[in-house]
Order: structure tokens, then sequence, then C-alpha cells
């Protein structure tokens, strides 16, 4: 058996070793069904030392899993790693990323390594960066009657950005941001540091509904969270360029095919405009049949768009 355990002692799991392979397939579970962050921010010690990636988990051990904050890194490895996905280059992604590293370093142009990968079609650096962001909840603290001293709401929205946050704000102004994995205590650390009520007498609530913090951890990545500023999501950039593996990883990813930028134009279209036979195949399969005509109109409208953005 593998016994995990936090550093304060605390035990997390308990894994018998026919249930894994190597510590990074350990580090992928914990984040999956524990909540810890994605592996590239978890350390695993066994008596002190760092366990690499490729270590074989054959043998019963106790392990203390730490961890870390992105490194404070340079303008120059921030390129490098935008440089590295749009090139296809994986094992530099991985190194960069095992920092560990902010997946969300943005070119001047505000182009995050993971829409430059899927606009080139490297399906592996894809996965990589998809692995290593987390949906980002955006809250905001109410008051039922207009009241500060009156019962709160905290209200937790998704905020359409892959990345493992908890942003908390008034109406107004934002409170705080904090990572997922630090939500253990929230309503307390709200009351204690943010002046909210006590605890008994605030409320999670996600789309209406009453939510423990716990459940948190468990909202799925969303791959059309990375859409930029033009509302052009990874799907349209793979589509575009007619990356048919990238589009299949992506549509596995639960990713929409509906979603449209702010020209109006969809993964379709934007496939359909590229001359991707293919993909447009691909994001056609299990649909309705298409009305040719209105799906023609509605290419010729986009492919300016198109056109703009390569």
């Amino acid at each position: 058996m593998l016994r995990i355990t936090l550093l304060s002692g605390e035990e997390l799991t308990s894994l018998p070793l026919t249930e894994l392979s190597d510590v990074k397939s350990l580090k992928q579970r914990l984040h999956q069904q524990h909540g810890l962050p994605p592996r590239f921010r978890q350390r695993l010690l066994h008596e002190g030392n760092a366990l690499d990636d490729a270590v074989k988990l054959d043998s019963a051990m106790d392990l203390q899993v730490l961890i870390v904050s992105f490194s404070e890194v340079s303008e120059d490895q921030q390129y490098e790693l935008i440089e590295a996905a749009s090139d296809g280059r994986v094992a530099e992604v991985e190194a960069l990323l095992q920092l560990p590293m902010d997946p969300d370093a943005a070119d001047p142009e505000g182009l995050t390594p993971l829409m430059l990968a899927a606009h080139s079609g490297h399906k592996d650096v894809v996965k990589l960066l998809l692995e290593a962001a987390l949906r980002r909840i955006d809250a905001r603290s109410i008051d039922r009657n207009g009241n500060k001293d009156k019962e709160r709401a905290i209200i937790i929205n998704d905020s359409k950005a892959p990345f493992p946050k908890i942003a908390v704000k008034t109406p107004r102004e934002e409170l705080t941001s904090l990572p997922l994995t630090e939500l253990k205590g929230l309503k307390q650390r709200l009351h204690q540091q943010h002046g909210l009520p006590p605890r008994f007498r605030q409320r999670l609530l996600y789309e209406g509904n009453a939510l423990d913090v716990d459940a948190l951890v468990q909202l799925p990545i969303d791959p059309d969270a990375a859409a930029d500023d033009e509302g052009i999501t990874l799907l349209m950039r793979a589509s575009e360029n007619g990356h048919l593996d990238v589009a299949h990883l992506l549509l596995e990813a639960d990713a929409e095919k509906d979603v449209r930028d702010n020209d109006g134009c969809t993964a379709l279209m934007s496939a359909a405009c590229g001359g991707s036979a293919p993909v447009v195949q691909l994001l056609l399969d299990g649909q309705h049949s298409t009305d040719g005509c209105s799906m023609s109109r509605s290419c010729c409208s986009c492919a300016a768009a198109v056109g703009r953005r390569r």
C-alpha cells in the first residue's frame, strides 16, 4: 500500500500498488479524486526527497505531498513556454510546466500557449496544457437585503477561464482570490480576514443552488473557457486550420460545437471556410442534417472574419 499524507501529518489517502504505475499516475489520481492541483504543482516526498514523475511505484512506502505555488519566472521564460507550445516541443513544455509555471502566460496579443498549440495542431501539447489547467471559479458576495450586516450569500459563477482560482467579490469589487486547494475553511476565512458574518450566516450558491465547498474542486475543466477577447475558442482555432486530431481531443473534453465568436462564427463554419472536409464531417457527426444553402451563407458571412485572424 501507498500511504499519502500532507506535510501536517494528516492522512490524505491510502492506495494499493496495483492501481498505480508511477509517480505521474499517482499525482494525476490525487488531482482527479482528492482535489489537489494538477501534477505540475505537486511534489511527492519520500524520506525528504522529491520523486520524479517517472519513478515506478513497486513497493509499499509512505509519501508526503507538498503543493507548490507558481514560480516567479522571467519574461524570457514566459516567451519560451509560448514558443515551445506554438512549435509543438512537448518535452520543453513539460519541463517549463514542472517549474511550475503558470500555463496562462500570454503573449502581447493576449494569446496563451494553449490557444497557440490548438491553432498549430499540436495535440500532445494541447493535452499537456489542458492537464495543467483548472476552471477558474468567479464568486460574488451579495447581501440579501442590501445591508452589510445581514445574511450573505456567495454566488459562484463560471468566469470562463480554466485556472485554479476562486475569486470572491462584492457586487463592485473583489474581496480575495484563492486557489481551489485552499478552500477548506473558506467561510471561516472570509469571516476572519474579510469581515463577512460568521459562517453560519453565509451561503455558497452555484447556479442558484446551495453548494458545499468540497464540491468546488469537482467542477470539470471547460475547454471553451480559453476563448480569447474575440470569443474564439480552442475548437474554432483547431477547426479553422484543419487539425482533426486536436478537434477530436477537444470534443472528447466536451468542447461545445455551437458556441459562436463575436463575429457569429462557429467551429463548423471555421472548418468549412478553411476547407477542411474531415473536420467538417467530425463536427457534423451526430447532428441533424444541415441546410446546405444556409450553411453556405453563414460560411460566407464569417469568411472575412476567419481571414482576418490568419
